[in-house]
C-alpha cells in the first residue's frame, strides 16, 4: 500500500477524473438504522506522489451515492439513492460544485454511464433510463427489463455501447446479462450464462465487439457480442466480481471482488497476475489512475487506498490482447 484515507461514510465507488492521472472521485453511501435516511457524500481525492499521501480537495454532501460517472473532465454525475442524478462541476479551483439534480425513478438509482449527449441510469426495480445532455430530462426509459413475472430487479450492470449508441448492455439480479436496443426498446440477445446476478459490464475500448462482465457467480468473463453463445474467455477470482475497469495503455483489468478483495488480470493470459487484500471489508470501488497505480475503495471500513498495481504502463495501444 501507498496510502490511504478514511471517508466520513460507507465507500462504494472510485472514478478517475478525465486528464488528470492524480485525482479521483470517491462516493459513499450509508443508512441510517435510527432515521432510515441514506447518508452520502462525494469527495475528489488526489494522490500526491511526493508525499505519498492521498489529500482530499474538496466533499460534497449529497445523500447516498451508488455510483458516479465522468461525462468528461469538468462534470460528474452521480447515481443517487434517492432516485435522482446529480450532475456536478469542477470549478477552476479544483471544487466540486452541486449543479443540476434530474429526478428520474421513484425506485433507488444504482448506476450511470453514458456518452457527450446522453446519460444512461438504471434502478432496483428493473428500469433503464436515457436522459439528455441538453434539457436534463428522462427522454426514455425501458421498463422491467430485468426480472420474472413482471416484477422488476436490480439492474446493478449497465453500460452504453462505445460506437453504437443506441446499443446499451445491461446485467441484473436475474443472472441475465442483456444487450438492448433503444430504437426499438427490445434486447438484441440474452445470456444466461451467469449462475447469480450480473454486477458490472466494461465495453472494451479499442473493439466494437468485445466487452467483459462480472457477476456474484465469481467470474469475469471476456465475450464478443457477434458470438453470445459462449465467452471468450473466463476467469474465476472469488468473492463476487462488483466492477471490472480496464486500463487503456497497459491491457489488463482492476477487478474488485468483494469478499475476495481487489485482483489485477492479464487479458493475454486472462489470469490474476495481483491480487490486493489489505482492505477488511467488502471491495467496491476500482479505478486506475497513471503509472499502473491504482485507487481502491471498500464499505464497511471506509477506506480508500492506492497502491502499486506491478503493471509496467506503455504509451501503445494495446489492441491484440484477443486476436
Amino acid at each position: 500500500m501507498i496510502s490511504s484515507h478514511k471517508t466520513k461514510y460507507s465507500a462504494d465507488s472510485i472514478e478517475t477524473r478525465p486528464g488528470h492521472g492524480t485525482v479521483f472521485a470517491c462516493a459513499t453511501y450509508q443508512l441510517d438504522s435510527s432515521t432510515e435516511h441514506r447518508e452520502g457524500n462525494v469527495s475528489l481525492l488526489r494522490h500526491d506522489k511526493e508525499s505519498c499521501n492521498i489529500r482530499e480537495e474538496t466533499v460534497l454532501e449529497t445523500g447516498g451515492v451508488l455510483d458516479l460517472w465522468w461525462q468528461n473532465g469538468d462534470v460528474i454525475f452521480a447515481a443517487k439513492a434517492s432516485g435522482t442524478l446529480q450532475k456536478m462541476n469542477v470549478t477552476e479551483d479544483g471544487c466540486l460544485e452541486s449543479g443540476t439534480e434530474v429526478p428520474v425513478s421513484d425506485s433507488i438509482l444504482l448506476t450511470v454511464d453514458g456518452a457527450s449527449d446522453f446519460i444512461i441510469s438504471s434502478d432496483t426495480a428493473g428500469n433503464i433510463y436515457k436522459v439528455s445532455s441538453d434539457s436534463l430530462s428522462v427522454s426514455e426509459t425501458m421498463s422491467s427489463v430485468h426480472g420474472r413475472g413482471g416484477w422488476g430487479s436490480e439492474v446493478w450492470g449497465l453500460a452504453a455501447h462505445k460506437t453504437a449508441p443506441h446499443l446499451v448492455y445491461s446485467g441484473g439480479d436475474d443472472c441475465l446479462l442483456r444487450c438492448h436496443d433503444w430504437r426499438t426498446c427490445s434486447p438484441v440477445f440474452t445470456s444466461k450464462h451467469h449462475t447469480m446476478g450480473v454486477c458490472c459490464i466494461s465495453p472494451d475500448p479499442y473493439s466494437d465487439h468485445l466487452f467483459i462482465s462480472g457477476s456474484y457467480d465469481e467470474k469475469v468473463v471476456l465475450w464478443d457480442s457477434r458470438t453470445i453463445r459462449s465467452p471468450v474467455s473466463e476467469c474465476r477470482v472469488g468473492g463476487g466480481v462488483w466492477r471490472v475497469k480496464r486500463d487503456h495503455t497497459n491491457g489488463h483489468i482492476l477487478i474488485a471482488g468483494m469478499h475476495s478483495g481487489f485482483h489485477v488480470l492479464d487479458l493475454a493470459s486472462f489470469q490474476v497476475s495481483k491480487t490486493y487484500s489489505e482492505h477488511e471489508s467488502l471491495a467496491y470501488g476500482a479505478d486506475w489512475l497513471e503509472g499502473g497505480v491504482v485507487a481502491t475503495c471498500s464499505f464497511y471500513d471506509n477506506l480508500v487506498t492506492v497502491w502499486d498495481s506491478g503493471v509496467i504502463t506503455c504509451t501503445s495501444d494495446v489492441t491484440d490482447h484477443v486476436f
